[in-house]
């Protein structure tokens, strides 16, 4: 059977307009290329090849209102090869958190190769190349978002990212399916915009805890010392990323820690500080203006809920970063929606 193969420059894929959770958009391809040309916009660009002669697909998708995607997956038996040339830019990786609903197959990424099963959840990234095989009728959901968001910025060498596997048997993992049936799968109608952003936040913060918890098993304990160091101050910083005085001196009274054990947690990544507080608050900024919910707040009130007490700077930061001032960005992304 033959092998299709996706020739678009990652740079330039444009995803679909989707609805926000809980609702997911179904896709109505005629052909399967239909489906492989949504998957690669929604997931990533790849080599598509049915591994069965009456090949069906069935697709849906949605956004998260924190950022990111989740993609509803039936199919019969199929590979996907990401090549190099399909990966995305190191600096703007994703994690893909694969949900197994049903079917059991092989996923494969950076020397590791994964068996898959019934309620297992595999990670990887889409700055690495990667292959799936699933070798039965299965049912999957994607989770698609920065792995900055995931994880904060210890993993800045992305080739150190190690794809993982979360046993269904794990509590953990039986707790973050429950998290995610109910972020997904409930009655809509009973589910507010308030509380399915919490939701999501909830599952996200499971994956978190299941990857880092896999990862950090399979190293000796003399090297776990500084990666726990590390993720308890990104964990500090994310939950206190708004605060207006986030200055080294202020997290290290509160973690009661010195400035110096601070700068050279940072030292050790060859990240700045300020690069890193500054990264997160321009992310939570952009969430926020692509947020509809908050299309009514003044740009000057959302850098101030991010952190930015200068709303001129603010804007100068934004546009450097994403390409385009905060308020251009936001009406260019309503005007698409």
């Amino acid at each position: 059977m033959q092998v299709a193969t996706s020739s678009r420059p990652v740079a330039c894929r444009q995803e679909p307009d989707l609805n926000f959770a809980p609702r997911f958009r179904p896709f109505y391809e005629a052909e399967l290329s239909g489906y492989q040309a949504q998957l690669d916009k929604l997931v990533l660009p790849g080599d598509f090849q049915p591994l069965t002669l009456q090949p069906r697909l069935h697709l849906q998708a949605c956004r998260l209102r924190a950022g990111g995607l989740a993609v509803n997956l039936e199919s019969t038996p199929i590979a996907v090869r990401h090549r190099p040339e399909h990966a995305a830019d190191a600096l703007q990786a994703e994690f893909l958190a694969s949900f197994i609903l049903e079917g059991h197959g092989i996923i494969s990424q950076n020397g590791a190769s994964l068996p898959v099963e019934t309620g297992d959840i595999i990670f990887r990234t889409t700055a690495l190349p990667s292959e799936v095989r699933m070798l039965t009728d299965s049912r999957l959901v994607v989770i698609k978002g920065s792995l900055l968001n995931l994880l904060g910025m210890h993993l800045q060498d992305i080739s150190q990212f190690t794809a993982q596997r979360a046993a269904s048997a794990l509590p953990m993992v039986r707790t973050a399916h429950s998290c995610l049936a109910h972020v997904f799968f409930e009655e809509a109608n009973a589910v507010s915009p308030t509380s399915s952003m919490f939701a999501e936040q909830a599952l996200i913060s499971l994956l978190a805890a299941i990857y880092t918890s896999q990862a950090l098993e399979q190293l000796p304990s003399a090297e776990r010392g500084p990666i726990e160091s590390w993720q308890a101050i990104t964990s500090y910083l994310d939950t206190h990323i708004a605060d207006s005085d986030l200055s080294v001196a202020a997290v290290a009274r509160a973690l009661r820690a010195s400035n110096r054990w601070i700068h050279r947690l940072f030292q050790m990544r060859g990240i700045q500080y300020g690069q890193y507080v500054r990264e997160r608050r321009l992310e939570l900024a952009r969430t926020a203006l692509e947020d509809p919910t908050k299309g009514h707040l003044p740009v000057k009130e959302i850098a101030a809920s991010c952190g930015f007490q200068d709303a001129s700077h603010f804007s100068r930061c934004f546009q450097q970063r994403f390409g385009s001032p905060p308020n251009k960005y936001r009406a260019g992304i309503h005007m698409a929606s």
